[in-house]
Protein backbone atom coordinates (compact mmCIF):
# COMPACT_ATOMS: atom_id res chain seq x y z
CA UNK A 1 0.00 0.00 0.00
CA UNK A 2 2.79 2.44 0.84
CA UNK A 3 4.29 2.06 -2.64
CA UNK A 4 0.94 2.80 -4.26
CA UNK A 5 0.45 5.91 -2.15
CA UNK A 6 3.99 7.09 -2.81
CA UNK A 7 3.34 6.75 -6.53
CA UNK A 8 0.07 8.59 -6.02
CA UNK A 9 1.98 11.70 -5.00
CA UNK A 10 2.92 12.02 -8.67
CA UNK A 11 -0.71 12.74 -9.44
CA UNK A 12 -0.45 15.91 -7.37
CA UNK A 13 1.80 17.55 -9.96
CA UNK A 14 -0.37 20.29 -11.33
CA UNK A 15 -2.90 19.86 -8.55
CA UNK A 16 -3.13 23.63 -8.40
CA UNK A 17 -5.03 23.56 -11.67
CA UNK A 18 -7.36 20.73 -10.67
CA UNK A 19 -9.15 22.31 -7.73
CA UNK A 20 -8.81 25.28 -5.43
CA UNK A 21 -6.31 24.80 -2.65
CA UNK A 22 -6.87 26.71 0.55
CA UNK A 23 -4.20 27.49 3.09
CA UNK A 24 -4.98 28.73 6.60
CA UNK A 25 -3.53 28.84 10.08
CA UNK A 26 -5.57 27.00 12.70
CA UNK A 27 -6.20 28.06 16.30
CA UNK A 28 -2.98 26.31 17.40
CA UNK A 29 -0.92 28.31 14.88
CA UNK A 30 -0.37 25.36 12.49
CA UNK A 31 -0.60 25.85 8.74
CA UNK A 32 -3.36 23.74 7.21
CA UNK A 33 -4.17 22.91 3.57
CA UNK A 34 -7.38 21.63 2.07
CA UNK A 35 -9.87 21.78 -0.75
CA UNK A 36 -12.45 23.35 1.60
CA UNK A 37 -11.64 26.16 4.03
CA UNK A 38 -12.77 25.63 7.63
CA UNK A 39 -13.84 29.27 7.91
CA UNK A 40 -14.14 31.54 4.89
CA UNK A 41 -13.11 34.58 6.96
CA UNK A 42 -9.74 33.12 8.01
CA UNK A 43 -8.81 30.95 5.02
CA UNK A 44 -6.77 32.24 2.13
CA UNK A 45 -6.84 30.87 -1.38
CA UNK A 46 -3.36 31.06 -2.90
CA UNK A 47 -3.24 33.05 -6.11
CA UNK A 48 -2.59 30.59 -8.92
CA UNK A 49 -1.75 31.28 -12.51
CA UNK A 50 -4.31 30.30 -15.10
CA UNK A 51 -2.41 28.26 -17.63
CA UNK A 52 -5.22 28.43 -20.15
CA UNK A 53 -7.13 25.60 -21.73
CA UNK A 54 -5.31 22.29 -21.64
CA UNK A 55 -4.18 20.24 -24.55
CA UNK A 56 -5.96 16.98 -25.10
CA UNK A 57 -2.85 15.32 -23.66
CA UNK A 58 -2.65 11.67 -22.94
CA UNK A 59 -0.32 10.38 -25.61
CA UNK A 60 3.38 10.66 -26.15
CA UNK A 61 6.34 9.91 -23.97
CA UNK A 62 6.50 13.25 -22.17
CA UNK A 63 3.92 15.69 -20.85
CA UNK A 64 3.31 18.53 -23.28
CA UNK A 65 3.18 21.22 -20.58
CA UNK A 66 5.45 22.28 -17.75
CA UNK A 67 4.27 24.16 -14.70
CA UNK A 68 5.65 27.66 -14.18
CA UNK A 69 8.23 27.71 -11.37
CA UNK A 70 6.01 29.65 -8.98
CA UNK A 71 3.10 27.25 -9.48
CA UNK A 72 5.42 24.25 -9.06
CA UNK A 73 6.63 25.79 -5.78
CA UNK A 74 3.01 26.07 -4.60
CA UNK A 75 2.35 22.44 -5.52
CA UNK A 76 5.46 21.33 -3.63
CA UNK A 77 4.40 23.40 -0.60
CA UNK A 78 0.94 21.84 -0.72
CA UNK A 79 2.42 18.35 -1.01
CA UNK A 80 4.62 18.95 2.04
CA UNK A 81 1.49 20.04 3.91
CA UNK A 82 -0.40 16.90 2.89
CA UNK A 83 2.45 14.74 4.18
CA UNK A 84 2.24 16.27 7.66
CA UNK A 85 0.00 14.66 10.25
CA UNK A 86 -1.45 16.23 13.36
CA UNK A 87 0.32 15.36 16.60
CA UNK A 88 -1.43 13.07 19.02
CA UNK A 89 -3.40 9.92 18.48
CA UNK A 90 -7.01 10.33 17.42
CA UNK A 91 -9.58 7.83 18.61
CA UNK A 92 -10.04 5.08 16.01
CA UNK A 93 -13.24 5.44 14.00
CA UNK A 94 -13.23 2.98 11.13
CA UNK A 95 -16.10 4.64 9.28
CA UNK A 96 -14.40 8.06 9.45
CA UNK A 97 -10.98 6.59 8.57
CA UNK A 98 -12.27 4.73 5.52
CA UNK A 99 -14.27 7.74 4.35
CA UNK A 100 -11.26 10.06 4.71
CA UNK A 101 -8.86 7.63 3.01
CA UNK A 102 -11.14 6.86 0.07
CA UNK A 103 -11.95 10.55 -0.38
CA UNK A 104 -8.22 11.35 -0.53
CA UNK A 105 -7.56 8.57 -3.03
CA UNK A 106 -10.54 9.57 -5.19
CA UNK A 107 -9.33 13.16 -5.20
CA UNK A 108 -5.86 12.05 -6.31
CA UNK A 109 -7.42 10.05 -9.16
CA UNK A 110 -9.52 13.03 -10.26
CA UNK A 111 -6.50 15.34 -10.07
CA UNK A 112 -4.34 12.95 -12.04
CA UNK A 113 -7.00 12.50 -14.69
CA UNK A 114 -7.33 16.26 -15.12
CA UNK A 115 -3.54 16.65 -15.26
CA UNK A 116 -3.40 14.00 -17.99
CA UNK A 117 -6.20 15.65 -19.98
CA UNK A 118 -4.52 19.06 -19.63
CA UNK A 119 -1.17 17.75 -20.83
CA UNK A 120 0.79 17.81 -17.55
CA UNK A 121 1.09 14.01 -17.37
CA UNK A 122 1.28 11.23 -19.92
CA UNK A 123 -1.49 8.67 -20.20
CA UNK A 124 1.02 5.90 -19.49
CA UNK A 125 2.10 7.48 -16.20
CA UNK A 126 -1.49 8.18 -15.17
CA UNK A 127 -2.67 4.65 -16.03
CA UNK A 128 0.15 3.01 -14.06
CA UNK A 129 -0.38 5.18 -11.00
CA UNK A 130 -4.18 5.07 -11.18
CA UNK A 131 -4.11 1.27 -11.26
CA UNK A 132 -2.12 1.22 -8.00
CA UNK A 133 -4.43 3.75 -6.36
CA UNK A 134 -7.57 1.85 -7.40
CA UNK A 135 -6.10 -1.38 -6.06
CA UNK A 136 -5.26 0.28 -2.75
CA UNK A 137 -8.69 1.91 -2.58
CA UNK A 138 -10.34 -1.50 -2.95
CA UNK A 139 -8.44 -2.77 0.09
CA UNK A 140 -9.53 0.06 2.39
CA UNK A 141 -12.76 -1.09 3.99
CA UNK A 142 -14.44 -0.83 7.38
CA UNK A 143 -13.93 -4.59 7.82
CA UNK A 144 -10.22 -4.28 7.07
CA UNK A 145 -9.96 -1.43 9.55
CA UNK A 146 -11.80 -3.33 12.28
CA UNK A 147 -9.54 -6.37 11.92
CA UNK A 148 -6.30 -4.42 11.51
CA UNK A 149 -3.33 -4.54 13.88
CA UNK A 150 0.09 -2.93 14.12
CA UNK A 151 1.06 -0.34 11.52
CA UNK A 152 -2.13 -0.87 9.53
CA UNK A 153 -4.23 -0.07 12.61
CA UNK A 154 -2.05 3.00 13.24
CA UNK A 155 -2.74 4.09 9.65
CA UNK A 156 -6.50 3.82 10.17
CA UNK A 157 -6.21 5.62 13.49
CA UNK A 158 -4.28 8.42 11.76
CA UNK A 159 -6.99 8.60 9.09
CA UNK A 160 -9.61 8.97 11.84
CA UNK A 161 -8.55 12.61 12.06
CA UNK A 162 -10.31 14.83 9.52
CA UNK A 163 -7.19 17.00 9.26
CA UNK A 164 -4.83 14.23 8.12
CA UNK A 165 -4.38 13.29 4.47
CA UNK A 166 -3.97 9.74 3.21
CA UNK A 167 -0.45 10.53 1.92
CA UNK A 168 0.73 11.71 5.34
CA UNK A 169 -0.77 8.77 7.22
CA UNK A 170 0.59 6.27 4.69
CA UNK A 171 4.06 7.78 4.91
CA UNK A 172 4.03 7.78 8.71
CA UNK A 173 2.53 4.29 9.13
CA UNK A 174 3.93 2.12 6.35
CA UNK A 175 2.57 -1.41 6.32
Amino acid sequence: MAAALTAAAALLVGAAQAQPVYKWVDAQGRTQYGSQPPDLETAQQPRLHNLGPGASGGGGAAPSKKLPKEVQAQVEDMTRGLLKTQPGTPKLSCSVAVSNATYGLDTMLETGEKNMRDGYMTREKFDATAQQIRSTRGQITVGDCESSTGAKRAFYQCMSSNTNHVLGCAQQHRF
